[in-house]
């Protein structure tokens, strides 16, 4: 609640109004329906199943363009995907009205690891392929997992730290 009270601070709220508003918002979360914390459990992780998959997806989907491409035209694609991918992820986090600062961390953490072991095997199986084919384009595994993973983070990192807004009120 501290974060509430700090934003109706700096709003101009009284005192008076802030603990009063501070109060309505704890006695509102104590009197929650239960089926309502379940259902926000479940936006919570379905949203990261999602997020996953998507991940996966995107980067089966790139396989084609791994053995193709390279140097600038590759890196233009991933960073395209990956900032339009971050964005949609953006949007959906933003849109979890129940999510703590936990939640950010964790997502903050996981996602982008995923996202990295997802282009890593990805890369390497291009790699693999375009071996078969005899087609002499190899990349770095650990460049494209990088690349993908920033311009994802990208999109959050700029709602969070550049423009400073919170996803969560407490």
């Amino acid at each position: 609640m501290d974060n509430l009270k700090k934003r109706l601070k700096e709003k101009g709220w009284p005192s008076k109004d802030i603990n009063k508003t501070v109060k309505i918002v704890e006695e509102a979360k104590k009197k929650k329906h239960a089926v309502f914390g379940i259902f926000d459990v479940t936006v919570f992780w379905t949203a990261l199943i999602v997020t996953i998959l998507g991940n996966l997806i995107i980067s089966i989907a790139l396989v084609p363009s791994l053995i193709a491409l390279s140097s600038v035209p590759l890196f233009l694609v991933i960073i395209v995907l990956g900032l339009k991918f971050g964005f949609l992820f953006e949007i959906l986090i933003r849109s979890i009205g129940h999510l703590e600062a936990k939640h950010h961390i964790f997502l903050g953490i996981l996602i982008p690891i995923i996202a990295v072991i997802n282009f890593f095997n990805i890369t390497i199986i291009s790699n693999n392929l375009g071996k078969i084919f005899r087609i002499d384009n190899p990349h770095n595994p650990y460049l494209i997992g990088i690349v993908y993973t920033i311009s994802f983070i990208l999109p959050y990192a700029i709602y969070k730290w550049i423009l400073k807004k919170d996803y969560y009120s407490d």
